[in-house]
């Protein structure tokens, strides 16, 4: 059974039934451990003066920090916000010499995606286990949420099953109400869902 990651839902899940593995949604595995990096990097911006160049910069191309690494764009492009014509590598490694412990978060993050998407479940846990004490409070709470949920992680990376169509259904049958409800009628409504 996949489903999200809310813990209430396991007890129910268990309960109704019993014999059934819980899968967590990968989607939404990654968007926690996106989340806690993105928070560090606040975190980390914050003390600098609002005018200066490391906060400018690092509130400007927080996405690169986000971005697997292997993904960056080598085109060159004239960036405002540096007064000069650099890749978004180039950005990247601007952005890290801020901050020793944003390097050591990045680095973690990269490296626990890799691990996530390569499907490497022991890698992927030992390198939390060996790196909770020494991150920040932030990514300490995502990676102890992700210990104690270790079998349900587990699965959803050994495991072919997920609920991404569900997911995509729900967003699409969202905005699409409220498109129609903006339009008006129940009748454009019932018509649009029945569609579906």
């Amino acid at each position: 059974m996949t489903m999200d990651m809310f813990s209430p839902y396991y007890q129910l899940a268990k309960q109704l039934f019993p014999h059934a593995q819980i899968v967590l949604d990968r989607f939404h595995i990654i968007q926690h451990l996106s989340r806690a990096m993105n928070r560090v990097r606040i975190q980390i911006m914050n003390p600098f003066d609002r005018k200066s160049q490391e906060y400018r910069a690092l509130k400007r191309y927080w996405k690169l920090l986000q971005q697997d690494s292997r993904k960056l764009s080598h085109k060159r492009f004239y960036r405002p916000a540096f007064r000069a014509h650099l890749t978004n590598q180039e950005i990247l490694h601007q952005l890290l010499s801020y901050s020793d412990q944003l390097r050591q978060h990045y680095e973690l993050y990269q490296l626990l995606l890799f691990h996530f998407q390569e499907k490497q479940t022991n890698h992927f846990f030992d390198l939390i286990e060996e790196n909770l004490s020494a991150v920040h409070p932030i990514f300490q709470t995502v990676c102890r949420t992700f210990l104690k949920d270790r079998d349900k992680i587990t699965n959803a990376l050994e495991l072919p099953y997920s609920n991404a169509k569900l997911e995509a259904l729900t967003i699409s049958s969202r905005s699409l109400s409220a498109t129609l409800l903006d339009s008006g009628t129940l009748t454009t409504l019932r018509n649009a869902f029945s569609s579906l």
